[in-house]
């Protein structure tokens, strides 16, 4: 048996494929999954806020209650979702598509100090698939912090990736029903796209592959893709191996001006070791900006997971092309090429 709504139907003949479809396939039908996870599930909700900081999700431990579509009076517009305690708020701005929110839109909130209260924790987060502007993300923070509320920024496969990660506690099979019925309503009845390729392929220098191996970070243009969920290195000839043989989950993105940054601070969040290594990998490039004329423009950072070994025999651009009909390597890899798992593994 199918199920078909007529309402948002629009011409697509494909049935309904999960419960949180009922409530649309729009901006806000998306953040009413998300919160309803979040109510569901303290320990996916800590997970979440665990992003922020370790501090965040403690708040949690006294309870907590969510608000979807918040409106309390003209003027304000609507929160799209807010975590709140006796003395915790969390407001999330949420956009999807290639969408972003505007200075105003986030700055409206520093307006609202009756709705913060007098709760000493306080937070602003912009959820978006790819990442937010630099220019606007310095006016925000600047200007909320001078009331008190902190500014965040989370990415949609983020989000994504700690929902497939969640184990639900008791191993709750309405839990984990409920969690796959958000995978899939963002995978196939909802097309955000909140990722833009599988595995970005870029040419990799000397310098450049020891700031990989050693710090976990990679350096590339504002053209390049936004939100890959993995970045493989491609080590140029100059390398002790050249080839495709190591892989790295993308954790973070940030755009980066560094003569408009004074200190080498990071963007993503993660676990102790994560953030030593991305500080020292963010001074490398920095240094490298200073010395190669690109530290006055913008330029985009990934902030990488451990690298792991993905193919024992590297993948060279001369083997791979001649492996058939799959995707081949171009000898000067352009800025955003990328490959799909099956290409590459295809390869092996």
């Amino acid at each position: 048996m199918n199920l078909f709504i007529g309402k948002n139907h629009q011409g697509d003949n494909s049935p309904v494929q999960s419960v949180f479809r009922l409530a649309g396939n729009d901006e806000d039908a998306l953040t009413y999954a998300l919160g309803y996870l979040l109510a569901h599930d303290p320990d996916f909700c800590a997970k979440l806020l665990g992003k922020l900081g370790s501090a965040w999700s403690k708040e949690l431990s006294d309870g907590y209650s969510i608000h979807l579509q918040e409106v309390t009076s003209q003027g304000y517009g609507r929160r799209d979702v807010v975590v709140q305690t006796d003395n915790m708020r969390v407001v999330f701005e949420a956009k999807v598509g290639g969408a972003e929110p505007t200075a105003g839109q986030l700055l409206k909130y520093a307006d609202e100090l009756k709705l913060w209260g007098p709760r000493k924790n306080r937070a602003l987060v912009a959820l978006t698939q790819g990442e937010l502007a630099e220019s606007i993300e310095r006016d925000v923070r600047a200007r909320l912090s001078g009331e008190g509320i902190n500014f965040y920024k989370i990415q949609w496969h983020e989000v994504i990736e700690l929902v497939l990660s969640h184990q639900p506690p008791g191993n709750s099979m309405i839990t984990r029903y409920l969690f796959d019925e958000f995978i899939r309503y963002v995978r196939s009845d909802y097309q955000m796209g909140y990722f833009d390729a599988e595995i970005l392929i870029q040419d990799v220098n000397k310098r450049n592959a020891q700031i990989f191996k050693e710090c976990w970070v990679y350096v590339t243009s504002p053209k390049d893709k936004k939100a890959p969920l993995y970045f493989a290195p491609y080590f140029t000839q100059e390398n002790e191996i050249s080839g495709i043989s190591l892989i790295s989950r993308v954790i973070g993105v940030e755009s980066v001006v560094f003569a408009q940054q004074e200190m080498d601070e990071v963007s993503a969040h993660h676990t102790d070791e994560h953030q030593a290594r991305w500080i020292k990998g963010k001074g490398m490039v920095r240094e490298r900006a200073r010395r190669e004329g690109f530290y006055h423009g913008e330029v985009r950072l990934f902030y990488l997971g451990r690298p792991i070994a993905l193919l024992e025999t590297p993948a060279t651009k001369k083997t791979f092309n001649a492996t058939g009909p799959r995707k081949q390597i171009p000898q000067q890899i352009p800025k955003g090429f990328t490959l799909r798992f099956d290409d590459l593994l295809g390869h092996v």
